[in-house]
């Protein structure tokens, strides 16, 4: 079959819009069926505890209702307790998002503690779905090829571990996904420099910044490269001034509307904020490379490494493709720059696009490397330029696509995108809950002996279940955690009776009928008596997916 004749044929046919529907129909309906399949992740608590924090606050400062306040308040220990966050240290988890959520799930009545972690998942994924039709249309709007903007949509959906994430990172993907619509409203103030372009593209680039600091790049990003070609053309300066000006006034004041930790102290508040993502406060041991590595001394190829080994290959070929056409043209333009005044950085408007896209991708990846952040957990710190990736990894498609080589060839391509997508849906089968532990088949039999595999826990739940339905005529059921892991948040997906029959003594008791582990540890195990399983134990349990395990009970003899 000539696939390439027909990828020309329906490339442009806008027919070809009923198969867009499709997809996002069809990704909508499946993720609200397997929805609840995830386990409950260690940061969660956290999040919600955040959310409480904030309104609370606001509270304080607008309401008289001393009932109200006082209920809130008991809601809040309560949640903090549970999450040990009683510290009141949340300026490291974004104010708006968390607020936001405590007020949804306090003012619809959602009382039972389950049904809260859900609704807010159920909102962040509701954010990042919305996020991916605005990707679509950022490829559709590069491109101009439907059927090509269809197949990067869903390679953007069926990236194992952002499609894992989506369910239940209410932090990482919340920001990534308003950095997708950020990035929207910019590429679109490229091609028409409107107040409401401007003032929209203020909103989410606030709302981002407000998630995460780090936002604050689109900022500076933006103005960069309206200097950069206000530099190449007078009158591009002239006619968008007005625009410039609108664009660097408005967005530091919706940052402060939208952040209630900046409304006493702002100046202080951005600062603080500065520091946390220098040299965030976490100083346990990270797994890496089969070696325990503090957290604040990590190797600066940590990210690469852990981007690299995550990645599917045919992702990471067509990146690597787009690396090369975007770096091609880079330095084909500054060395061109010789030849004559009229010559300019970028050639169209559609390579300061590629290019401000690129900026996206590598600026914060050189800036954690060089100021040497800190990092745990793989690159889920870092997951705001996975949109960036799988735009340049578009532009190795596309590049692939249209240089000059036989039809043939072209076609093998084709072939070769088409079975890529089968894989990755094939993947997300074989993985499914644990799609956040995949690594691609060049490490994967080797992923335990060199990478943390599940820190969050999202295998704690289905462990805790198995002993739970081992045990139903038991009353009471003692586990020890041999691992760095609260096995007991597990809990808030838990039914009240099975709440009950359950008890969790962590790494202190070391006689229980039952010991966890999943292998993730906040130093050397060899030096840590709290994380040794006795040989008086037998191993009952492996929650493995493919040559990956999750973890693993042992039950005593």
């Amino acid at each position: 079959m000539d696939l390439f004749r027909l990828y020309l044929k329906f490339s442009n046919n806008k027919n070809i819009n009923f198969f867009v529907y499709l997809v996002f129909i069809t990704f909508f309906i499946i993720s609200t069926q397997i929805f609840k399949d995830y386990g409950f992740s260690i940061d969660e608590p956290f999040h919600r505890a955040s959310g409480y924090y904030w309104y609370l606050w606001i509270l304080d400062q607008i309401s008289t209702n001393v009932d109200k306040i006082q209920a809130i308040t008991e809601k809040f220990k309560e949640i903090a307790w549970s999450s040990a966050f009683a510290s009141g240290e949340f300026l490291d988890y974004g104010a708006t998002f968390d607020l936001f959520a405590a007020f949804i799930e306090e003012n619809f009545y959602i009382s039972e503690t389950n049904q809260a972690y859900y609704l807010k998942r159920s909102l962040a994924f509701s954010l990042f779905f919305i996020s991916s039709i605005f990707f679509y249309l950022i490829i559709l709007s590069r491109f101009k090829n439907r059927i090509f903007s269809i197949t990067i949509l869903i390679f953007y959906l069926t990236y194992p571990r952002i499609f894992a994430h989506s369910f239940y990172n209410v932090q990482d993907l919340v920001f990534m996904s308003l950095c997708v619509i950020s990035i929207y409203f910019c590429l679109k103030s490229f091609d028409n420099f409107s107040f409401k372009n401007i003032i929209l593209l203020s909103i989410f680039a606030a709302l981002a910044t407000q998630e995460r600091i780090v936002g604050i790049l689109l900022y500076f990003l933006f103005i960069a490269f309206y200097l950069t070609q206000s530099l190449e053309e007078k009158k591009f300066f002239k006619k968008n001034l007005v625009g410039l000006s609108l664009f660097i006034l408005s967005y530091p004041i919706f940052v402060y509307i939208f952040g209630p930790y900046l409304w006493e102290s702002p100046v202080e508040g951005i600062l603080n904020s500065l520091k946390t993502f220098s040299g965030f406060g976490w100083n346990n041991y990270v797994f890496y490379l089969g070696d325990y590595i503090k957290a604040t001394n990590l190797p600066w190829h940590y990210i690469p490494v852990w981007i690299f080994v995550t990645m599917p290959i045919f992702y990471l070929i067509f990146f690597i493709s787009g690396l090369i056409k975007i770096t091609y043209d880079f330095i084909k333009n500054i060395l061109s720059l010789d030849e004559g005044p009229d010559k300019k950085i970028w050639i169209s408007i559609n390579q300061k696009k590629d290019f401000f896209i690129f900026s996206f991708f590598i600026t914060p990846i050189f800036l954690v490397i060089l100021l040497n952040s800190t990092l745990y957990t793989g690159w889920r710190h870092l997951y705001f330029v996975y949109p960036a990736l799988i735009y340049i990894l578009a532009l190795g498609i596309n590049f692939v696509l249209n240089i000059k080589i036989k039809k043939l060839y072209k076609n093998f391509i084709i072939y070769f995108i088409v079975i890529s997508i089968f894989v990755n849906l094939s993947n997300l089968i074989k993985l499914h809950p644990y799609q956040n532990v995949y690594f691609n088949f060049l490490v994967e039999k080797k992923a335990n002996k060199l990478f943390e595999i599940d820190y969050w826990g999202l295998g704690n739940l289905e462990a805790i279940k198995f002993i739970l339905d081992k045990e139903k005529k038991e009353s009471l059921i003692r586990i020890r955690t041999a691992s760095f892991t609260p096995l007991s948040y597990s809990k808030n997906l838990l039914s009240k009776n099975e709440i009950k029959k359950i008890k969790f003594e962590g790494t202190a008791n070391f006689n229980q009928k039952y010991i966890f582990t999943n292998y993730i540890y906040d130093k050397n195990p060899k030096y840590e008596k709290k994380y040794k399983i006795s040989n008086n134990y037998k191993k009952i349990y492996t929650l493995r997916r493919g040559n990956i395990i999750v973890n693993e009970i042992f039950q005593k003899n």
